[in-house]
């Protein structure tokens, strides 16, 4: 259907490399999310039902990811990690191949995984590792490759291509649904490019790219509906999916303070593949006007617009949806440059440019690289987390804090937890309600008494609650803090942590 090109001696030497990034880090930390991601999927190999009984707002793309994974490598950083590698090596593969005739010179073409997956493994640390926003990105690929080769055929191969660019599109909705207008817009180009373009009829417009698109994007909807439905679940499915998410936002107010902090993050990791993406977008559509530079900026521009309107959250691992788009766009503009880069007289000069355009990325690449060598390679358990307390300081304290739990006269069974789901992982507990204690911010108003009702039920032995989220609960449904006093004392209190233990009376 599609003739790719071969691989070379530079290509697989660049892969290599990018899986060496790769490996430095298999042994981060989990943040406080992939903690939670690992649970449920945990919770999910043992029989229970995502949504019903273990909630969470996200759509289930990213629990079947580590439900996968867990159950291929293991349900613990390093398991997770080495799945996220494979993952992202298949991209990286997948770039070389599908990109090849975009760039004029081999040797830049080679270097596109280098300059997104490389780069994603660079600037990426315990908070933004194995998040929706990074790992979507293949998927979101092969959507607007799929797209873009379709504008060169037509009949039964374009059908071909629409169709799996449609089912590219159903898997990333299955991550996230609101990233439903960055596919609609690579669509859009494609039934423009019909329309204005080609000047084809709507019959054929319809059969070639309507059709193909609407059977491809319901085949894996269908597949997940069809689960939810045989479990009774879809209308708890439903709310998760199109109620919630628009409350939230409604009750919600722009943070500002994260919007600033979240562009910062990203112009200080990405500064130079963003001025050498600018280089592409002005030479690419001002010469060439060429499609899939058009759609790689569609990409951009939209997938920003989509991180704003997620008003409520804002968080830095968000603006990794831009890391393929910034990084195939920067490695073009490099394409554009390097007839320039190479007529430079001086080695030195040559040096100094190469250090400057790689400079934001090499200072944590050498963090990382070092911390690990100073660690021995965090290749047995202890030096491991010696490692992960360098990049997540906390772990040491929630180990502290969790190590009652594992003594001998502990009380067996589920726990609740209002504060950082690593509680869970680390401890080797359950959670004791079908909701989670991590986004109580969050809840909605109907949520506090269906807390309240599944605390009273499963009653947890111990219950662990930080102090921000005390003050939250005290505001929002003090019934729980009641109960809580009612039926237990404290155990524990950390100044370090602010967190409380309790005890079931």
């Amino acid at each position: 259907m599609i003739n790719l090109p071969k691989l070379n001696k530079v290509d697989f030497l660049v892969l290599i490399f990018v899986l060496i990034i790769g490996l430095i880090n298999l042994p981060f930390p989990f943040s406080g999310d992939q903690a939670l991601f690992t649970i449920g999927a945990l919770e999910m190999q043992q029989g229970k039902v995502l949504y019903r009984d273990f909630w969470d707002l996200k759509q289930p793309g990213i629990y079947y990811f580590y439900f996968l994974a867990g159950n291929l490598f293991g349900f613990n950083e390093i398991g997770i990690h080495i799945f996220e590698l494979i993952y992202m090596m298949l991209f990286s593969f997948t770039l070389q191949l599908t990109l090849k005739s975009y760039f004029r010179h081999k040797i830049i073409a080679s270097l596109v995984p280098l300059l997104t997956v490389g780069v994603y493994y660079i600037v990426s640390y315990h908070k933004q590792f194995t998040q929706v926003e990074g790992l979507v990105g293949f998927p979101l690929f092969l959507c607007l490759w799929l797209t873009y080769e379709s504008f060169n055929h037509e009949g039964k191969q374009r059908f071909i291509q629409i169709f799996i660019s449609g089912l590219m599109g159903g898997i990333v909705l299955i991550f996230k649904l609101i990233f439903l207008p960055i596919i609609l817009c690579f669509w859009l180009t494609a039934l423009l490019h019909s329309i204005l373009i080609k000047h084809q009829k709507t019959q054929k417009i319809i059969l070639e790219i309507c059709l193909p698109i609407f059977l491809g994007v319901l085949f894996p909807i269908l597949l997940i509906a069809s689960y939810f439905a045989s479990f009774d679940s879809l209308a708890i499915v439903y709310k998760t999916f199109f109620v919630y998410p628009s409350q939230v936002v409604a009750n919600g107010r722009l943070d500002k303070s994260k919007l600033i902090s979240g562009n910062l993050w990203f112009l200080k990791n990405f500064i130079t593949l963003v001025v050498m993406a600018i280089v592409a977008v002005n030479v690419s559509l001002r010469k060439n006007k060429n499609l899939l530079t058009l759609l790689l900026i569609v990409w951009f521009i939209f997938g920003l617009g989509v991180i704003y309107i997620q008003i409520r959250s804002l968080w830095n691992y968000h603006y990794l949806l831009l890391f393929v788009p910034t990084g195939i766009l920067a490695t073009k503009g490099l394409d554009i440059l390097w007839e320039r880069f190479k007529g430079l007289s001086s080695p030195i000069i040559k040096i100094l440019v190469s250090l400057l355009f790689l400079s934001p990325l090499l200072w944590n690449f050498q963090i990382k690289s070092i911390a690990l060598v100073k660690n021995n390679f965090a290749l047995t358990e202890d030096t491991r987390f010696k490692y992960q307390t360098v990049f997540k300081g906390d772990y040491k304290l929630l180990r502290s804090e969790i190590g009652f739990l594992s003594q001998p006269g502990s009380l067996s069974g589920a726990i609740f937890v209002a504060g950082d789901p690593s509680i869970y992982y680390l401890s080797g507990r359950t959670q004791a309600t079908s909701l989670n204690g991590w986004s109580l911010e969050l809840f909605l108003s109907e949520q506090w008494p269906q807390l309240l009702e599944e605390l009273d039920s499963s009653k947890p032995p111990y219950i662990f609650i930080t102090n921000n989220y005390h003050a939250l609960i005290q505001e929002k449904f003090p019934k729980i803090i009641e109960l809580i006093e009612k039926r237990y004392r404290i155990l524990s209190k950390s100044d370090e942590s602010d967190s409380v233990w309790y005890i079931l009376n």
